[in-house]
């Protein structure tokens, strides 16, 4: 019996003292990353990263709305579709114009492409509804020409604004694409507050047979697209802002990475510098580690094939993969998967440098959901476990893994891509590009061309 108790009292010692060390060692690791950042400059590094694609992804969250007023009807999403493509004539000739021009601005075309991002987004608010007469037919001409110059400040952010951060620090690297992840996910919070995408099923009758009568009903939303468009105006004036200060101060200025600029967004890796107190010693040595030629290629060719399903796949055959199962299975998996992508990015911060066989292990794991969500889109509206819950929350939790992964993959090439200097933020931007342009044409005609994918409606739904 005393035996028994001297052992608990040993083993209770032991837990305490692995969890004192435990919790020591997490305070230690944390008091080291506080002091080898600013604060400051992530936050400025966030809102830099919202002003890319808050423009484009808020005109898309107000669909619902805009088609009520738009002469195109339901047709309007294929119009902006193609307007955004358009917009990557905008990295096109800023590549093609580089390369014959070394004396190009990147700076001051950064501060031109995110007023004209803001200007856009003010404009929007108040002309979204014009109309004018083309070719015989009432289109929405104001809201196309303003999407395309919206799409030129999201597209071209790809081959600007990311290698911009290449002349920091990895970690604001990480910051950056947290904020990029906002720009989704905030105009998302502010729609749900708008009351976008809420549907009433209302009783309106009963027959003689005692069948019930339902319709849908769209209550009226919280506030109109005019307030909603001004909230877009604020977060790139907020973002304008935040890359000024980044440009500018002089604690901005401290948190460069140990590389030396060349000519704007073209850095070469400072091997001869000694290293200062303000600079993360050990990261940088290892940020320093250089790919072979083969391992370089295989890493732009891995990111314009995650872009290529991530941008341009995914989130056309969302609907068909999700519907099946239900319209809350749809809005939920839309929703975290939204949530998904800051919170992978935010988790980056913690988690350090991604192996290259980390990468490979991760992009293997994402092929297999992608293979799934893949056969569930192409099977609607029949796809496997359809009338189960299994089948509701697997499909639900495979889409929020998925897209939490493809954030945190690409993420992590992109750091990787930071540490080789030179243009190599540029390239992985323009691969990002053309990945996704070649994976939205192509599903753009395998869905309205081929029958590849049918709609699903939910037949236990009243209305």
């Amino acid at each position: 019996m005393r035996r028994s108790s001297e052992s608990s009292e040993v083993s209770s010692l032991l837990n305490n003292g692995i969890k004192m060390r435990t919790k020591l060692n997490l305070n230690l690791r944390l008091n080291k990353m506080l002091k080898e950042r600013s604060l400051v400059v992530d936050m400025l590094a966030i809102f830099f990263g919202i002003g890319t694609w808050v423009g484009i992804n808020g005109t898309f969250i107000q669909l619902p709305l805009l088609v009520e007023i738009a002469p195109e009807g339901w047709s309007l999403p294929s119009y902006l579709s193609v307007m955004v493509q358009i917009g990557n004539l905008g990295p096109l000739i800023y590549t093609l114009f580089a390369q014959k021009n070394s004396a190009t601005k990147d700076t001051i075309l950064i501060y031109g492409l995110l007023t004209l991002g803001t200007i856009s987004a003010l404009l929007t608010a108040f002309f979204y509804s014009e109309t004018a007469i083309v070719f015989g037919q009432e289109h929405s001409v104001a809201l196309f020409v303003l999407t395309f110059l919206t799409a030129i400040n999201a597209c071209s952010s790809s081959v600007l604004f990311m290698p911009y951060m290449g002349r920091f620090k990895e970690i604001y690297l990480v910051t950056y694409f947290v904020g990029e992840g906002l720009s989704g996910l905030l105009p998302s919070v502010v729609a749900l507050i708008q009351g976008i995408g809420t549907t009433e099923c209302i009783l309106t009758n009963t027959t003689s047979e005692g069948e019930k009568i339902y319709e849908k009903n769209t209550p009226p939303p919280l506030f109109d697209t005019k307030v909603f468009f001004i909230f877009i105006f604020a977060m790139m004036v907020l973002s304008c802002g935040g890359f000024f200060l980044l440009d500018r101060l002089k604690l901005a200025k401290e948190q460069y990475a140990n590389v030396g600029v060349i000519q704007d967004n073209n850095y070469v890796c400072d091997t001869d510098t000694k290293p200062t107190p303000s600079r993360n010693n050990d990261s940088e040595t290892e940020g320093q580690s250089k790919l072979t030629s083969n391992q370089y290629v295989f890493m732009l060719l891995l990111i314009a094939a995650i872009c290529f399903f991530a941008n341009g796949v995914f989130n056309s055959i969302q609907s068909y993969s999700c519907l099946p199962y239900g319209s809350a299975a749809y809005h939920l998996s839309a929703t975290l998967s939204v949530i998904a992508n800051p919170i992978a990015c935010f988790l980056a911060i913690f988690l350090g440098r991604t192996s290259l066989r980390s990468i490979c292990t991760l992009t293997g794991l994402a092929s297999l959901l992608t293979i799934y969500v893949l056969v569930t889109a192409a099977m609607s509206p029949k796809p496997p476990l359809v009338n189960s819950e299994m089948g509701k929350i697997l499909v639900i939790f495979i889409w929020t893994l998925l897209i939490g992964l493809v954030s945190y993959i690409k993420l992590s090439i992109s750091t990787v891509m930071h540490s080789q200097g030179g243009k190599s933020l540029v390239w992985t931007g323009c691969v990002v590009q053309v990945g996704s342009l070649v994976g939205s044409l192509l599903i753009f005609v395998l869905i309205n061309f081929t029958g590849s994918f049918k709609a699903a409606y939910n037949d236990n739904d009243p209305c």
